[in-house]
């Protein structure tokens, strides 16, 4: 079938309006909003998320009103992050500022929204920013990401720049700085640079920080991405962090130093404690100075003591230097001396800091928290030169006093695929490209915050607040494919809901007991347990980091979407943020392309479009409108080109003689994730040259022989240029076991639901009825227009047959579709004492490749034929 544009297009923009209408029925907002785990931001913050609505039921021109319970609006921004195909809106970002007292749910309605008082301003030289509470300068150029941060006129922070340490010292130097957003609620800013030597010409390990400021908010969240684009053999980062100088306008004891220790825990110190052998009366006999100064609040200077006290106060100590160190998951010390020829005191310990530091005096200053410190250490805080006039604060990513990274591969000795599952290939276990993002807020300040509000700083860091449509909203907006709603009507189907919370519980709590953390690591679990061990197979070639493989990140994101669970969707953020930034190279020769699973994230050989696929990173980037994860999927959008550079199949079935075509891939998983790659650029963009490029391969299966079955493994000739596909072996036919279950199937639901393409849903149809019939058999359904295998004989059990069920109605498929769904029990036994190093719950033989594929198929078998669910 040949589709010109102009039918294209025809096909594209079918459809009907769904049930969500943004209007008000008899005075009722349409969208209902309830905030990420039940309950509103603990302090005043900026809040921003992404809703979606059904095809043809929101013009893009639309406005909308924000509102609580009693019928207050709230401050709201909003614009289009993505459209369906006949123009109207897809998903919508929204911005807002809420606080402690804000209701529970708000609602999202059509009407004039309530502005904020956020301005922006650019010149050549500098972004300037205000809040109304905060202003901030950023330079165009330079070492500094933030020149300046103000309050109340007075300046709190300033010179905030990029840190990393080698054999030398590298600091920021910014290129360029985009305003990507400018208010009235929100502003983001983009400032892209590198890190320079602080002696010599060296520029290396490129960066990309972003800015976001609210209306009415002294906060700013910054998030700090690195690439690595050094000689891992060589390059040893000692630190790496970020630094700001806090202006110390008091006298020392009127100087203060705060630390987020376990939960809600503060360590709180001045930096020259009023204490001693005699107590320090103020002035007046208003009470013991010593308890003023803990509570924060100005103690007088010292020429308004009586002489005793002015000498008792000359006397005391005076603290210069403060650090908290989390050099593992399960500790952190913090230690603070007086200056560097004299020794660092022991200060305080606890178990996982929240990741808070705070410097200044009772006239301002600043606070930093990291988000997540402690399951990506090693890092620290740290605070010098609190004596003098110009304090410096850093937050250390990778604290100096850990040992130095090492980003090699664990052998110089390749393991092959029969004996350790591994696939090494020299100069390909490279982690040259891959790239870490670390959140950050910054906490501006005019006084001392009191220790409440210093605990409310680092939960509102660590668990910012996110506004979620339901999900029943999300799912009558059909969005995302096919999954389906919780369902406990039946026993069985009560059953499956057990197994499907049971397989998240398992691996939420694997997390914890195997301490799967670490600044490369958090965010990834492991591929395969080792029950001898009692342990994962941390140590075997493929069998250890899982990278995605089976579609965990697809098993995670559609349990949220389930439930709303909270702890779903932190664990599939975290998820999300590790495999798209340090499982894919984002520059140099693999820019693109993921790594497989290995012993190292970037250990493997096959370096694949299928780790780096859009499709993973699409939930987190529409329901958060995360910049940077909407930054990853665009770079993947011309992947498809490394095919001229990299073969996927070149060791599997490598080529015997020369191509007459410029490249070759697998139907699945290779094209499909390059489709979903364009599906998602053309639905953020309406760039139709994208949605071409997907119906010229459609149109190439359509034509071939034996449709998506035409070839040995699914392979075929491909030019990148027109998105052309061209079959190898022209009487070849054949699947493969990979096509369809590393996303591939999930971007098919969707995209048939988009491009209504005759040709290609036959040959997808043909492919799922005849998935394992011999050639006689295609042929003969061929040659009578598509009759054989009615009986589900040759079907794929589970998702695929329930896909046929959906569109044909015929119960063979329905019971085809449901024998291929397990149901595990996930029994764990609990093992202490010599067996193992620590106590555990263990499933002995644990797959998380069988793991997430087998929740995946109940969530859309469940959707496509539940009403034929057997009994038992």
């Amino acid at each position: 079938m040949q589709v010109t544009r102009r039918e294209a297009i025809g096909i594209l923009t079918a459809g009907s309006a769904g049930a969500m209408q943004v209007e008000e029925r008899n005075g009722s907002p349409v969208v209902p909003l309830r905030w990420l785990g039940g309950d509103p931001p603990v302090r005043e913050s900026g809040a921003t998320w992404g809703v979606p609505f059904a095809r043809g039921a929101v013009a893009k021109s639309s406005s909308f009103q924000l509102s609580g319970e009693d019928g207050k609006q709230f401050p709201l921004q909003t614009w289009p992050l993505a459209y369906w195909p006949d123009g109207s809106l897809k998903w919508l970002g929204l911005a807002t500022v809420a606080n402690a007292s804000s209701a529970r749910e708000l609602r999202l309605s059509a009407g004039r929204s309530l502005g904020g008082g956020l301005k922006v301003s650019a010149s050549d030289g500098a972004i300037e920013i205000d809040t109304g509470k905060l202003q901030c300068s950023i330079a165009r150029k330079g070492a500094h990401i933030i020149s300046s941060m103000r309050m109340d006129g007075r300046e709190v922070a300033r010179e905030g720049r990029l840190v990393c340490l080698l054999a030398d010292s590298f600091t920021s130097d910014v290129k360029s700085v985009t305003v990507e957003q400018s208010g009235p609620v929100r502003a983001v800013l983009k400032i892209e640079g590198v890190h320079k030597a602080e002696r010599g010409t060296r520029e290396w390990l490129p960066f990309v920080v972003r800015l976001y400021f609210y209306s009415g908010t002294a906060d700013v969240r910054l998030v700090h991405t690195i690439v690595f684009d050094g000689d891992h053999e060589k390059d040893f980062i000692r630190g790496l962090g970020i630094v700001f100088a806090v202006p110390l306008r008091e006298q020392v004891h009127n100087r203060h130093v705060r630390f987020g220790g376990d939960g809600d825990g503060v360590w709180s110190e001045p930096v020259q404690p009023l204490t001693g052998r005699r107590v320090l009366t103020m002035p007046g006999q208003r009470g013991n100075a010593f308890e003023t100064q803990l509570a924060g609040q100005r103690v007088p200077n010292v020429d308004a003591f009586e002489p005793r006290g002015q000498n008792l106060m000359r006397d005391w100590a005076v603290w210069d230097s403060y650090k908290l160190m989390q050099p593992t998951a399960d500790g952190f010390v913090i230690q603070k001396r007086t200056n560097p020829e004299s020794c660092w005191l022991d200060a305080g310990w606890g178990r996982r800091s929240q990741g808070l530091v705070f410097i200044g005096d009772v006239s301002g200053g600043l606070g930093a928290c990291v988000r997540n410190m402690w399951q990506s250490y090693p890092a620290s805080l740290e605070v010098r030169k609190a004596s003098t006039s110009e304090a410096e604060l850093y937050v250390w990513l990778w604290s100096p006093d850990a040992a130095p990274m090492d980003l090699r591969h664990y052998d110089t000795k390749a393991h092959g695929l029969e004996a350790s599952y591994e696939d090494v290939q020299p100069g390909f276990s490279t982690p040259h490209g891959v790239a870490r993002t670390s959140e950050v807020m910054l906490f501006a300040s005019a006084d001392v915050p009191s220790r409440e509000e210093t605990a409310r700083q680092a939960k509102a860091a660590n668990q910012p607040p996110l506004l979620a449509a339901s999900s029943q909203h999300i799912h009558t907006a059909k969005v995302f494919g096919i999954w389906s709603l919780p369902d406990r009507s039946t026993p069985a189907k009560a059953a499956i809901e057990d197994h499907l919370a049971a397989a998240f519980d398992v691996y939420h709590k694997e997390v914890e007991q195997r301490h799967w953390y670490g600044f490369w690591n958090y965010g990834d679990v492991m591929h395969q347990h080792d029950g001898p061990r009692h342990a994962w197979r941390y140590d075997v070639g493929g069998f250890a980091w899982d990278n995605t493989e089976l579609g965990t990140d697809l098993f995670l994101w559609y349990s949220y979407l389930r439930t709303g669970r909270a702890d779903m969707f932190r664990m599939a953020e975290a998820m999300t943020r590790h495999t798209s930034e340090v499982d894919v190279y984002h520059l140099g020769r693999f820019a693109g392309l993921g790594s497989r699973h290995n012993v190292r994230h970037w250990g493997c050989g096959a370096k694949e479009g299928r780790i780096s696929q859009a499709a993973y990173r699409r939930f987190f980037y529409y329901l958060t409108t995360d910049e940077r994860t909407g930054d990853l999927m665009r770079e993947v959008v011309d992947a498809d080109y490394k095919l001229l550079e990299i073969d996927p199949m070149r060791l599997a079935s490598p080529v015997k003689e020369p191509l007459p075509y410029p490249a070759r891939l697998r139907g699945g998983p290779d094209w499909l994730a390059y489709v979903g790659n364009w599906m998602t650029e053309w639905e953020r963009t309406g760039e139709t040259k994208y949605r071409d490029k997907i119906i010229a391969g459609m149109d190439s299966i359509a034509a071939m022989p034996y449709g998506f079955l035409t070839g040995p493994e699914q392979l075929y000739g491909y030019d990148p240029k027109t998105g052309k596909m061209y079959p190898l072996s022209p009487d070849g036919m054949g699947t493969y076991n990979l096509a369809t279950i590393m996303g591939g199937g999930e971007v098919v639901f969707e995209l048939n639901e988009l491009i209504d393409h005759a040709g290609w849903k036959k040959a997808w149809l043909q492919y799922c009825r005849l998935h394992t019939a011999p050639k006689a058999i295609v042929k003969q359904d061929i040659a009578n227009g598509g009759t054989e295998g009615a009986d589900a004989r040759y079907s794929r059990p589970g998702r695929l047959s329930a896909y046929l069920y959906r569109e044909t109605k015929n119960d063979a498929f329905a019971r085809k579709a449901w024998s291929g769904v397990r149901v595990p029990t996930y029994a764990t036994t609990h093992l202490e004492g010599p067996t193992v190093l620590n106590p555990i719950d263990e499933i002995a033989g644990l797959s998380t490749n069988s793991t997430a594929q087998s929740c995946l198929e109940a969530i859309e078998v469940l959707e496509m034929c539940g009403e034929r669910m057997p009994t038992a």
